[in-house]
């Protein structure tokens, strides 16, 4: 179970965990956020659940919680008068809170564009982004974010692959899923503070860059069904990847990055 008074306890924010709705069970954070914000809610809300039954990831793809073990929540943002072409910054900033709330903790992380976050050449969690824009201005944003926290080897035995840990796993102690909440959530304030003062002028590479693991790095890809290969140069202003193919530079949305090469690294 997750106490939410000991999240709150540990907030030095304004807005976002000011409310926290839990519950034991949820098909999806991010589907019930969006039934809130239709009947009328806080922004800065947190959705919170112990067990997530139908978690989604990027590109349809399905995220597998643990119950008790995992943390997995939505938060619901309404930007001031964002432009809709920035959607694509809220996932990454999203991952650069993670990595300093792991910080706090005395734990390296690394962030994998768009929204993976990365110990030791694994997965540790991930960010599902959602937007609603309203005459090209971005109406409302659900950030859901799952990461795994006191998960064991055994919660991972059907992993094949082998690319998922958790905190444990790396720790090699349990952590207080509450404290790591709440830092996630002081560190993610920060940053869309930041963004909603000069979004024009704001940079999110000076933000995200430092963290990525596969910066100027070569790597492998897929886009548009076709595996391509190139280097990863920076994100653009909007949050698109930019690579280098043949001496020229192009830009993504939807890129999944397959493999990065030089790095003990596999998706």
């Amino acid at each position: 179970m997750i106490f939410t008074n000991l999240v709150q306890a540990n907030l030095r924010t304004q807005t976002l965990g000011q409310v926290i709705e839990y519950y034991s069970q949820l098909d999806s954070t991010n589907e019930e956020a969006w039934e809130m914000i239709d009947e009328g809610v806080k922004p800065g809300t947190v959705i919170i659940t112990d067990r997530q039954l139908s978690g989604k990831g990027r590109n349809g793809a399905k995220w597998q919680s643990k119950a008790d073990r995992s943390l997995t929540f939505s938060v619901v943002i309404q930007p001031n008068n964002l432009s809709g072409s920035m959607s694509g910054v809220f996932p990454l900033l999203s991952g650069v809170a993670i990595v300093r709330a792991l910080q706090d903790m005395h734990i390296d992380g690394g962030l994998k564009w768009p929204n993976d976050i990365i110990i030791n050449g694994k997965k540790l969690g991930g960010v599902l982004c959602e937007s609603r824009i309203q005459s090209k201005s971005i109406n409302w944003v659900v950030l859901g974010i799952g990461i795994n926290v006191n998960e064991t080897a055994d919660d991972f035995e059907n992993d094949i692959s082998h690319s998922a840990t958790s905190l444990y796993l790396e720790v090699g102690d349990f952590m207080q899923r509450e404290r790591l909440l709440a830092a996630i959530l002081n560190h993610l304030e920060i940053l869309l503070n930041e963004l909603g003062e000069d979004s024009g002028s704001f940079d999110i590479n000076k933000y995200w860059t430092p963290y990525c693991i596969h910066n100027n790095k070569n790597i492998t890809f897929q886009e548009g069904g076709q595996i391509r290969q190139g280097r990863f140069t920076n994100i653009a202003k909007n949050g698109e990847c930019v690579i280098e193919m043949n001496g020229t530079t192009q830009s993504f949305t939807g890129a999944v990055i397959k493999n990065v090469r030089g790095l003990d690294f596999i998706e």
